[in-house]
């Protein structure tokens, strides 16, 4: 009896079957969860940087308001102690400081440039020299003033005497042909110029100065 063996089959390997693992949710939370809470957080960083610039605009125009300056100037014969005392001054009633950059002042349509010539264009060149001599006018000469809130700063100032009562008088009654146009800034360089002394503040990009027709007392 012979015995027989099946034959050999060559060249064919089995390959295992290869699985690929389930991917774990972190606490067993299904991907669609994960999703909606990685949404949520990226909006909540979003919506919270978009609160704190808004906020940040906030505060900044909040600090613009509070150092807001309101300039006024205009001329006066009397003084709150009711002093007979012709000035030209100017006051901060705003909030914040106030830069005057620019400053002139004219009788009638004319523009002066210091006492000299306020006093030639309001009395006549004959009477100008005499009137200074007995006004003792008191002044500020600087170019620019920086006046705080709440505050003000003389350009000039006339006090009236027995002495000097007829020149005195004299510019009094011509006041009414003199005007005042000036420009500020605030401490941000916000700009506003004023082209009267009846008129209110009108904002500019910056002021101008004009040497020619600066008023320097």
């Amino acid at each position: 009896m012979h015995l027989t063996s099946a034959p050999r089959q060559r060249g064919f390997l089995e390959t295992p079957e290869i699985r690929e693992p389930h991917a774990r949710h972190v606490g067993g939370l299904p991907r669609w969860l994960e999703l909606v809470i990685a949404v949520t957080a990226l909006v909540t960083s979003v919506s919270s940087i978009a609160i704190a610039l808004r906020h940040d605009h906030f505060m900044a125009m909040l600090v613009k308001a509070n150092s807001l300056p309101y300039l006024q100037g205009g001329f006066s014969d009397r003084t709150p102690e009711d002093k007979e005392v012709l000035s030209l001054d100017l006051l901060n009633r705003g909030v914040g400081p106030a830069h005057e950059e620019s400053l002139r002042v004219k009788v009638g349509e004319s523009y002066v440039r210091s006492m000299n010539e306020l006093f030639a264009a309001a009395l006549g060149p004959e009477q100008a020299g005499k009137a200074r001599e007995l006004l003792h006018p008191i002044w500020n000469r600087v170019r620019t003033r920086f006046i705080p809130a709440g505050q003000s700063q003389l350009v000039f100032r006339l006090a009236r005497t027995p002495e000097n009562a007829q020149p005195w008088e004299a510019l009094e009654k011509d006041q009414s042909r003199w005007n005042v146009e000036f420009c500020y800034c605030s401490v941000f360089q916000e700009c506003w110029e004023v082209p009267s002394k009846w008129q209110e503040p009108q904002q500019v990009k910056q002021c101008h100065r004009d040497e020619t027709r600066e008023f320097v007392p």
